[in-house]
């Protein structure tokens, strides 16, 4: 599933096409672009990130619940 892609003259590359409809990538989409381990990390910029960041770190919560978590740092506090 490696594609090839080369850096044109003004340092631009074209997505293949299979990645972009794997992605729904489509004209004057904005992606986000970073580096991660030395590599170059591209993904579709959310069109709302409430709903990108939704979910997010849900693995941390697992099996607490959230009120008597609540509950206990406020009795916390009052020490």
């Amino acid at each position: 599933m490696n594609n090839i892609v080369k850096v044109g003259k003004r340092y631009q590359i074209v997505i293949p096409k299979k990645v972009r409809e794997q992605l729904g990538v489509n004209i004057e989409d904005e992606l986000i672009v970073g580096v991660r381990d030395a590599r170059i990390i591209m993904q579709p910029r959310p069109r709302r990130y409430s709903e990108y960041m939704q979910g997010l770190g849900k693995e941390v919560w697992g099996g607490i619940e959230a009120t008597e978590y609540v509950k206990r740092e406020r009795e916390a506090w009052e020490k």
